[in-house]
């Protein structure tokens, strides 16, 4: 940037005076400039360009401190600092001291503590105090008029500023416990307590079943299923097939159910060792099946375990 502008050609006539625009960021605004003259100060560019009013010009020589402003977090005097040269920098104004718009917390024990009468100076203080108080957190009284010295006020006296800086740093301080405070019983409290988890949704049993039984709606868990009867085992031998009706019924052998009689009449006894008749399926055809007693088919009938025929190892059965 320098360069440039010292190799514009009106530089060394004198019959045009060297031009420059650029953009200043101001309170972390851009802020363009076009056709400014290189040697206008941060001071006048402020002032007349952007309209930013709050630094003053006391004495143009950087003595009175009126025209204070910070370029990259550096308090200087605005009337001595090149415009141009600042095109790259972060500049803060009294303007930027309370984003919300309105007193600072400086401006405002500026004003409590009687700082502020005329009020020309008082921008140039407000930003020497609060340099300081970002340097140091917490200044003696001698480090306040150390930073104060570049200031010149005519109607106070000073007083009132050190009081300012001593009040600010008090409140920033007390802020600052009261935060960690609040911040170390969160820590010794714990976790927040959680909600109990709501109880997942019984069946209601009770209601009205659906029409259909296959839907998804139908439950029925709760009822018990019957315990089936379980065939008996002998105590020996194998597997006792008890005769059901009407396969395996047995009757008497001079016991004759008259032909075309359908089936249904109780069984009136079992003779084990007798020769028997056993009614197979369907009306009564004459047909004889005859045992023994122990197991022993006559050939010629094809009779079957559920026709009531003993196997040969259930004879204890």
């Amino acid at each position: 940037m320098t360069d440039e502008l010292l190799n514009h050609p009106g530089a060394l006539t004198g019959d045009v005076r060297p031009t420059a625009s650029y953009t200043l960021r101001v309170n972390g605004v851009e802020r363009p400039v076009t056709d400014a003259w290189i040697g206008e100060s941060l001071l006048y560019v402020l002032r007349e360009r952007l309209g930013l009013a709050g630094a003053k010009d006391g004495c143009e020589q950087g003595e009175c401190g009126a025209c204070s402003v910070q370029v990259d977090g550096q308090l200087v005097n605005g009337c001595l600092v090149p415009a141009a040269l600042a095109a790259d920098s972060e500049i803060g104004t009294v303007e930027g001291l309370s984003g919300a718009g309105g007193a600072s917390d400086v401006q405002q024990a500026l004003a409590d503590s009687g700082a502020v009468q005329c009020g020309y100076c008082t921008p140039g203080l407000a930003m020497a105090v609060h340099d300081l108080l970002q340097r140091n957190h917490r200044p003696g009284e001698v480090e306040a008029r150390q930073a104060l010295c570049g200031n010149l006020c005519r109607c106070t006296g000073y007083r009132g500023a050190l009081a300012a800086v001593q009040a600010v740093a008090d409140a920033r301080e007390a802020a600052l416990e009261a935060e960690l405070d609040a911040a170390e019983q969160a820590a010794a409290a714990g976790p927040a307590a959680e909600p109990p988890a709501a109880a997942p949704p019984q069946p209601d049993h009770g209601a009205e079943l659906p029409l259909y039984a296959d839907s998804e709606l139908w439950h029925e868990a709760d009822q018990l299923i019957p315990a089936q009867p379980q065939g008996e085992t002998p105590r020996t031998g194998g597997y006792a097939y008890p005769p059901t009706p009407p396969h395996g019924t047995p009757v008497p052998a001079d016991w004759q159910q008259a032909p075309g009689e359908p089936f249904g009449a109780p069984a009136p006894g079992t003779d084990p060792f007798g020769t028997v008749t056993y009614q197979d399926a369907g009306p009564y055809d004459g047909t004889v099946y005859a045992t023994d007693g122990y197991g022993t088919q006559y050939p010629g009938y094809d009779a079957t375990p559920a026709h009531g025929i003993r196997l040969p190892e259930d004879e204890n059965a």
